[in-house]
Parts: C-alpha cells; sequence; structure tokens
C-alpha cells in the first residue's frame, strides 16, 4: 500500500464524508423510511428492514472520516489564512456534533437487534425519544461549529470561495435558529424537516469544494517538485 499525504487524505474525507452521509439519511428517510409519518408520535415505533439496518452503521463512520478532513484544513487555515482560533473553536463544535450522532445511532441499534427478551414494552420509543433529543442538541453545536468554520474560511479565501463560505455561513445561522426552536418547541419539527436535507446537501457540495482545494495543492506542489 503506498503512502498517502495528509492533504489528499484529508481532501477525501471532505470529499466523500458529508456527501455519503447526506446521501444515506435522504436514503434511509425519505426512500426507505415512513416519510409520512407525524414527527412527534412516538407511540409506534418502526421495524427497519435489514438494508435500513445495515446502512445505519455507515453515517457515522463517514462523518469521522470528514472530521479528519477538517483537522487537515485547520492545518491549512493555521499556515495560509485568518481566524485559525475561531476555526479551531468550529472544529470542537464539529466534533460534538458528530459524536451526537455516533451515540443517536447507537442508541437506534438498541431498538433493532432482533431476540432480546425481558425489555419493557415500548423501550423502542424511549430509546428513539433520547436519541433524538441528543442528535437535536448536539446537531445544534455542531450547527453553530459550522457557521464559526465557514466563517473563518471566509476570512482566509478569495472570490468564488470566499462568497460561498460566507454563503454557508448564512446557512449555518439559519439551522443555529431553527435547532432553538426544536428544542423550544416541537410544533416547529415540520420546519426542520424541510430545512435540514436543504442544508446537508448545500454542506455536503461547499465540503467537496474544500476537499477539492486540498487536492489541488497537493497537485501543486507536485508539479513544483518536478
Amino acid at each position: 500500500m503506498g503512502n498517502i499525504s495528509a492533504s489528499r487524505l484529508g481532501g477525501l474525507g471532505l470529499i466523500i464524508g458529508p456527501g455519503l452521509a447526506t446521501i444515506l439519511y435522504l436514503l434511509l428517510f425519505m426512500v426507505l423510511g415512513d416519510a409520512s409519518g407525524e414527527l412527534t408520535d412516538f407511540s409506534v415505533t418502526s421495524d427497519p428492514s435489514a438494508l435500513e439496518r445495515f446502512l445505519w452503521i455507515f453515517p457515522g463512520i463517514s462523518l469521522i472520516f470528514f472530521l479528519y478532513g477538517i483537522t487537515v484544513l485547520h492545518t491549512d487555515i493555521k499556515e495560509n489564512g485568518n481566524n485559525e482560533a475561531l476555526f479551531r473553536l468550529g472544529t470542537m463544535g464539529i466534533f460534538i456534533g458528530i459524536l451526537g450522532i455516533v451515540i443517536s445511532s447507537g442508541l437506534g441499534f438498541g431498538t433493532n437487534f432482533e431476540g432480546i427478551t425481558g425489555l419493557s414494552e415500548g423501550y423502542g420509543a424511549t430509546l428513539n425519544l433520547v436519541g433524538g433529543a441528543i442528535q437535536t442538541y448536539t446537531g445544534l453545536i455542531f450547527s453553530i461549529g459550522s457557521l464559526l468554520i465557514a466563517w473563518s474560511v471566509s476570512s482566509s479565501r478569495e472570490g468564488g470561495h470566499r462568497i460561498f463560505a460566507c454563503l454557508m455561513a448564512l446557512v449555518a445561522l439559519i439551522n443555529v435558529v431553527v435547532g432553538i426552536i426544536n428544542l423550544i418547541d416541537t410544533s416547529t419539527w415540520e420546519i426542520g424537516a424541510i430545512v435540514t436535507p436543504i442544508t446537508y446537501v448545500l454542506f455536503s457540495i461547499w465540503s467537496i469544494t474544500l476537499g477539492l482545494g486540498l487536492f489541488n495543492q497537493v497537485s501543486s506542489s507536485d508539479g513544483k517538485s518536478e
């Protein structure tokens, strides 16, 4: 197995991580899941298929890969840009958000294990509620981290990259507001279900552009060395 540089691996993390997680999110919730159900109704828990259980393994893993890409991007910002401290603080928010997704996914698997006996009735709904609460709160922290990172990137890039980063800072701010409202008022969850997939797609596209930027740096340095 050949050697792979941090910039190349970090670029892959930024390109693949959020994009794969977003595709899986849309597939699991909008294609394979019951999108017509009431979001605030936990009286009935769904029985996921074997395919759904298998796919749920990968979102957390892909986002950990993305987290590595963020750490590599932080090094680039530290060397070539501004607001490095702000970026580092944002990275902590990203980490907490990903940790929340990993924990909530683990709780979700607790409702899907077959052959378990001795559990009280309705335990699945309770686990889903706890997992949803964790993911909602840590999702808010993830949005704050994304806002800080986008703001930092916008101050260290020029042209279209700066405009795109400013746009993502605005999107992250909207997510922060929606996240706070969702924690306070469950009647707004329907709005969150509409906004969240859109922001995931936009964030994934932006992350791909950042990952490609790391790849281009590698290509440029290889060209100079030749």
